[in-house]
């Protein structure tokens, strides 16, 4: 983007940004230093948009971290939540609306996520409803536990993989895992062992509106696919707004500064997600990703954007 730094976190914190050669410097000597306590300001100075292409890399420093007796703000509190709950949450309890005839079971899962089902529940029962009308042939569990990405990147481990271990016995009863959150569908594809499943994005599902729709559209593509390796998947999700009648509001890429969810350096995320929302113009903003329309409900107003925001399955479904 014009007149601003690609890279998210170096654009609002640049003192604390730390660059690929020192992320792969430090990698490469991890047997010969010790991270302090004061380190945790420039390790989570980063919300894993992955712009620069080392946001795994970024996570097994955090692991280090926390190995050489440090802790990082929070993240005992969210430990605690994972255990009880099994969310980052002080809860799990899903407020989601589900539609009338959804199967008890089918050889297809859909797979919300926590925050999904938790903090936005009208973008879920949308996307929930989007699927339905579809006609597509899928189940969801009467309670999700999470992925575990947060911990993923926060370097906990060991609680990552008791969380793995939990989902990966659920999923053995299943052919297809269809995610609506992009993180799960990284750590699902990416570091789950792996199982004879096959896993899907929602993006997948999309289609044109069957009636004409009308009415300029920004659209907050994804971080998480983008430089994941589905870079075609903003293309594609356009083409599907264009051929149901909205226009596209040119608004280049960045991220909302959502990645990692609301956790470690909010300070960081607070001006990443106020200077993102200043770039949206038109009649409505939109996604197709929890983390960001959390994050544009969120910041939206504060941000003094006029634009409306709906999800995406809203803008296209009939009613």
């Amino acid at each position: 983007m014009k007149h601003r730094d690609k890279y998210p976190t170096r654009e609002v914190d640049p003192e604390n940004f730390l660059d690929n050669e020192e992320i792969n410097s430090m990698l490469e000597r991890t047997d010969e230093f010790t991270f302090t306590q004061e380190d945790w300001v420039r390790l989570l100075n980063c919300v894993h948009c992955n712009e620069c292409g080392t946001s795994e890399e970024r996570a097994r420093l955090n692991q280090k971290f926390l190995q050489d007796g440090n802790t990082i703000p929070g993240l005992d509190a969210m430990i605690h939540n994972f255990k009880k709950n099994g969310t980052p949450y002080h809860k799990n309890e899903m407020r989601i609306t589900k539609p009338e005839g959804i199967p008890a079971s089918s050889d297809t899962l859909f797979f919300m996520g926590c925050l999904s089902t938790i903090k936005i529940p009208r973008f879920t029962s949308n996307a929930l409803e989007y699927l339905y009308q579809q006609g597509l042939d899928f189940t969801i569990l009467d309670k999700e536990i999470c992925c575990g990405y947060p911990l993923y990147v926060s370097g906990a481990m060991k609680e990552y993989r008791e969380l793995q271990a939990r989902n990966l016995d659920i999923f053995k009863d299943f052919k297809k895992v269809i995610c609506l959150c992009p993180a799960c569908f990284f750590v699902f594809t990416q570091d789950y062992p792996e199982m004879d499943i096959e896993y899907a994005f929602i993006s997948d599902y999309l289609e044109p509106a069957k009636t004409e729709k009308s009415g300029s559209v920004g659209v907050q593509h994804l971080c998480q696919l983008k430089n994941r390796g589905y870079p075609h998947v903003a293309g594609n999700v356009d083409k599907i707004l264009m051929n149901s009648g909205y226009d596209i509001e040119p608004v280049p890429h960045w991220c909302c500064g959502g990645g990692i969810g609301y956790m470690h350096r909010t300070d960081v995320i607070d001006k990443i997600a106020m200077k993102r929302m200043g770039d949206f113009a038109g009649d409505y903003m939109t996604t197709y990703c929890p983390g960001c329309y959390w994050i544009m409900k969120r910041f939206r107003k504060r941000a003094g954007t006029s634009a409306r925001l709906k999800d995406i399955f809203a803008l296209l479904m009939d009613s």
